[in-house]
């Protein structure tokens, strides 16, 4: 079968299909309201780990939950408080070189350090105006050098740590400007060591890693490239960002410089629809994670391959092999718009 796939693939590149800018397909959901294992109470922050373990901020619940990549429950830390371990509104989440969780917590103005099993490892932050401190910070990314950025929300402005918390630099202030901010929530950053960051203003900035302005794009509106309320964002290994675009309940997807490639989503609860979807995480293979709010749930999606349609069947084919060395098969029908996804 990865031959004939394999095959195909390469027949279908040789004609010179062209690369598509199609929605991603719909491939499985998990999550309902409540307190129980696989439930949330308002899933913001979401991340994937190198070894597809999915962390999701379960804000209300204050906690964080993991699960594999096709959302089986695994375990879950945290309470409410403010000790060590404990939570107070937490929203942003990131992943380190090494493997360790970094959660943002809004109600206690500070950010907590884990290991991959939730074991507490430091803290740092406090409620006020200086270096290290916050107020209301929100959107967490940590880069290739373990560096921590923080979107410092009322404070319109980005902080940078190192993985144990020591402050670096600080950029941003108020202001609709090159390198200003309105109210700034998600942050991400690339390969290359570029910084996102999603601005209430609404737009989308980038930055080098040392927070000079690189360019910007986006106003307030409803066609491509505009929004209302950007929030969580992230990229993948192509340089391209992803957007939870909130109040129109819908992700936006561009290149790393600002060219609109794709959207999807609308209003509702069915299958590819969004109630106020919070953050966005790209994984391996074209999947795509959203945090869907106030649906309580994770929904997953998949991009199919640079140049194969997304509903052709090879295309779809091409799609289950590569999944296949994550370690999740999914069984696509060409006349069907999802799949069904078995663990290996």
């Amino acid at each position: 079968m990865k031959a004939l796939v394999l095959v195909h693939a390469v027949v279908l590149l040789s004609c010179g299909v062209r690369a598509s800018a199609d929605p991603p397909e719909f491939v499985l959901e998990w999550g309902s309201g409540g307190t129980g294992d696989g439930q949330f109470a308002g899933a913001h922050g979401i991340e994937v780990d190198d070894d597809g373990y999915v962390y999701v901020v379960d804000t209300g619940n204050d906690r964080i939950q993991k699960f594999t990549s096709d959302g089986v429950f695994l375990s879950k830390w945290g309470t409410t408080g403010s000790g060590p371990g404990q939570f107070n509104h937490p929203h942003g989440v990131g992943i380190g070189p090494m493997g360790n969780v970094f959660v943002a917590e809004t109600g206690n103005n500070r950010v907590q350090k884990f290991t991959s099993d939730g074991s507490f490892v430091t803290m740092w932050g406090s409620f006020g105006d200086g270096d290290g401190q916050f107020r209301h910070n929100h959107g967490l990314a940590v880069d290739g050098d373990a560096n921590v950025f923080v979107a410092d929300r009322d404070q319109n402005r980005v902080q940078k740590f190192t993985s144990d918390g020591t402050f670096i630099m600080a950029w941003g202030t108020r202001g609709t400007g090159d390198g200003e901010f309105t109210g700034p929530n998600g942050v991400a950053v690339d390969a290359e060591g570029n910084v996102f960051v999603a601005d209430s203003s609404p737009r989308i900035q980038k930055f080098t890693n040392d927070g000079v302005f690189i360019t910007s794009w986006g106003s307030f509106g409803t066609g491509d490239g505009e929004f209302d309320f950007p929030r969580g964002l992230s990229t993948d290994d192509l340089g391209n960002l992803y957007v939870a675009d909130r109040n129109l309940h819908r992700m936006q997807k561009f290149t790393g410089t600002g060219d609109f490639l794709a959207k999807w989503g609308s209003f509702g609860n069915g299958e590819g629809q969004f109630n106020l979807p919070y953050a966005i995480r790209a994984g391996a293979n074209g999947l795509v994670y959203v945090s869907d709010s106030n649906n309580f749930r994770v929904q997953l999606f998949q991009f199919a391959p640079p140049g194969v349609p997304a509903t052709s069947i090879w295309g779809m084919l091409v799609m289950a092999l590569l999944v296949l060395t994550a370690g999740t098969v999914i069984i696509a029908r060409a006349s069907a718009r999802h799949g069904e996804r078995y663990p290996r």
